[in-house]
């Protein structure tokens, strides 16, 4: 699971957006969202498809180890 938090956080830098953004578009807070990607919530599979239609990224992309 820490791979794929990691590729959530790496693909939100390399696209320059906000953990704001993202939480607002998850409709949850910041702060929430911080914790979701550092790994201190658990991530269910509703949030990770939402993150991967966000990201207009295909679901196994943000699975895979190479980034």
């Amino acid at each position: 699971m820490n791979q794929v938090l990691q590729n959530i956080r790496k693909l939100r830098i390399s696209k320059e957006i906000s953990q704001e953004a993202i939480a607002n578009s998850l409709k949850m807070t910041q702060s929430a969202y911080a914790k979701l990607e550092r790994g201190q919530t658990k991530l269910s599979l509703e949030r990770y498809l939402m993150i991967s239609l966000f990201f207009e990224v295909d679901r196994s992309m943000l699975l895979q180890d190479k980034w």
